[in-house]
């Protein structure tokens, strides 16, 4: 066993009946710490403490936890291995994990406490495959570090939230689910990445993502709206792994999901997060051509933007019409609006229609990089195509000089690349092979 352990008879010379008080410090994301006489449970309710015998402190909730540890010689390690998944280093969690998994308690530590820090251990180094990139490894470990922590021994009956969910992992239903061990919610959103790096996303929605949901759900009801940032980031994970499947209906789903829960954590009202949802949703709309239903997400903020006469000099917006999320939404549907009337665009009027909603997202709007790189990318090809519908007219400048208009199209154009190659070339818009095309005619009009 690691370092110097005081045995229990030790314990008792020294120090009189031996306590079981397992004791350390819990720090808080703020900085802050607080140092307990008894660590009493750690779970998905919060962690729960005393800081002097028989003296409860205030419970601490998980999305306030940065780290705890526990004194005691033979602790160092595990202490140490919140800051190793922190900083991303896999072989530190299995060695560490695993060699704790192995040891007896140590004086100081009944089985109870003993076995709460080795369910913890398990994983940790479940997570240290994931790190590692072994996601397979990382299924069975995390998987058995579920089904251990869904033991009655193992889940903490009092002081903590009334919940029950159906584990699609081990095929039972936890009534107590507000008692099993803090790790869990992070192990279920895990487990569905890990499935997701293996491309099944079937098993990543049954047995992970959407059970994650559900108890997420029912803790959200008594314990904090924040639990539901886990089902958020779930959904996200769902929606981006089907776009990349190309199953953009099943993306969809997802986002129109992620778009209620977002609501329901800020009690009915938009947010970002939902905002984000409601873009992509309509997104997706277009991908499958359901150019109407995707049109009907982005009207109301375009609506909005223009009857404020948001372009007016004499009318311009009152000052709190604008958040930074109502820019946000604004920005994207105006993209949205640019993408829609780009499908179904044949004529110049209806290219440089595309080309006017895109350049209003990217001249008036502050967004980030996901959506403005959407809109150069929309304002380059519509550019390039208005060089293309224009290539044998003319235009002419107080009778003096004349000038290709398609020439001016393919340099306009190739202003909106060479920002989204810059500044955003590793965004999916900058990915997508569409630029390729939009250069070759840029190339051939743009002139010296």
């Amino acid at each position: 066993m690691r370092n110097l352990m005081i045995t229990a008879s030790m314990a008792l010379l020294f120090g009189g009946v031996l306590s079981a008080a397992a004791s350390g410090s819990i720090r808080l994301k703020d900085g802050t710490s607080n140092a307990a006489h008894d660590i009493v449970a750690e779970t998905v309710s919060g962690i729960l403490w005393e800081s002097a015998p028989r003296t409860p402190g205030a419970r601490i909730r998980l999305w306030d936890v940065d780290s705890v540890s526990y004194n005691g010689q033979t602790m160092d390690d595990y202490n140490r291995m919140s800051r190793a998944l922190s900083g991303g280093r896999g072989a530190t969690l299995i060695k560490d994990g695993e060699s704790y998994l192995k040891e007896a308690a140590p004086a100081g530590y009944n089985a109870t406490q003993w076995k709460r820090i080795q369910l913890s251990c398990s994983y940790y180094a479940a997570m240290g495959h994931y790190l590692n990139g072994d996601y397979a490894s990382a299924i069975a470990g995390l998987e058995e570090y579920i089904k251990e922590a869904e033991k009655a021994e193992n889940i903490e009956k009092t002081s903590v939230l009334r919940a029950s969910f159906a584990s699609k992992v081990s095929g039972q239903t936890v009534a107590a689910a507000g008692g099993l061990n803090r790790f869990y919610l992070d192990a279920l959103e895990i487990l569905g990445m890990c499935y997701i790096r293996q491309g099944d996303g079937k098993s990543a929605s049954e047995k992970a993502f959407k059970p994650l949901q559900d108890l997420t759900g029912e803790l959200a009801r008594t314990g904090g709206r924040e639990y539901f940032d886990w089902g958020i980031r779930a959904l996200r994970a769902s929606a981006d792994y089907a776009e990349s499947e190309g199953d953009f209906k099943a993306a969809l789903a997802a986002y129109d999901e992620l778009q209620a829960i977002a609501m329901r954590k800020e009690g009915g009202r938009p947010s970002r997060a939902s905002y984000e949802a409601q873009l992509k949703g309509g997104f997706m709309m277009i991908a499958f051509k359901d150019t109407r239903g995707a049109q009907a997400r982005f009207n109301e903020a375009v609506n909005n933007w223009n009857n404020s006469r948001g372009l007016g000099v004499k009318n311009p917006p009152r000052g709190d019409w604008l958040t930074a999320d109502t820019a946000y939404l604004t920005a994207g549907s105006f993209v949205g609006v640019g993408m829609v009337k780009a499908l179904e665009a044949r004529r110049a009027e209806q290219w440089a229609d595309a080309l006017e909603n895109f350049s209003t997202a990217l001249s008036i709007f502050a967004a980030d990089d996901v959506i403005r790189s959407m809109a150069l990318l929309g304002a380059a090809d519509a550019a390039a195509q208005l060089a293309e519908l224009n290539k044998d007219r003319k235009t002419e400048i107080k009778g003096v000089s004349k000038t290709w208009i398609a020439q001016n199209y393919a340099k306009l154009s190739e202003k909106y690349v060479i920002e989204l190659q810059t500044l955003f070339g590793r965004t999916k818009a900058a990915e997508s092979g569409t630029l390729e095309g939009i250069q070759a005619t840029i190339n051939k009009y743009k002139g010296d």
